[in-house]
């Protein structure tokens, strides 16, 4: 191989896509927060927008204004704090599972009480975390949520698959 056949390569490699084979798009996790806590709401919704592979679209208050916004935003993930008022976190978390099986739900929870976190899983929860953990371990909880069948059919972790997804 001469140096030509080098240049050559070098531009290859430097022109554009075909523009019939469009590059694939990943589109970012969208996340619904229900919590009775307006501050911690917001302060999930402000968390979540730090990291570029998840959107937050909302929060509730309330269980059936979480219903509500479920059935009109249609996200990928909701946090569920469980003393939601009006319709409780496991009534929500049931409800959700039975009409959009592919949501993924993530209790957060003061405390990790055996039995309600059975329950929680028994009624459709997808993770239950305790509110002590850290920023990195509940973007971590979403991530895997979101991309638990890639990750068993990988056989990789949900950081690394994050870290994957956000550098292409």
């Amino acid at each position: 191989m001469n140096w030509l056949d080098h240049e050559e390569l070098a531009l290859a490699s430097r022109r554009a896509p075909d523009p019939v084979q469009p590059a694939p798009r990943r589109m970012p996790i969208r996340v619904l927060v229900a919590h009775d806590s307006r501050l911690l709401a917001e302060a999930l919704m402000f968390t979540l927008e730090t990291d570029p592979m998840l959107e937050p679209i909302g929060y509730a208050l309330d269980g059936w204004e979480a219903f509500e916004l479920v059935s009109t935003l249609r996200p990928d993930a909701i946090l569920v704090g469980p003393q939601l008022s009006g319709l409780d976190g496991l009534s929500l978390i049931r409800f959700v599972h039975m009409v959009w099986p592919q949501v993924r739900i993530i209790v957060l929870a003061e405390t990790q009480v055996p039995h309600e976190v059975e329950e929680a899983y028994g009624v459709g929860a997808t993770d239950y975390l305790p509110n002590d953990r850290s920023t990195d371990e509940l973007l971590d909880a979403i991530s895997s949520a979101c991309l638990r069948q890639v990750a068993f059919d990988r056989g990789a972790n949900a950081s690394a698959l994050r870290s994957e997804l956000v550098e292409r």
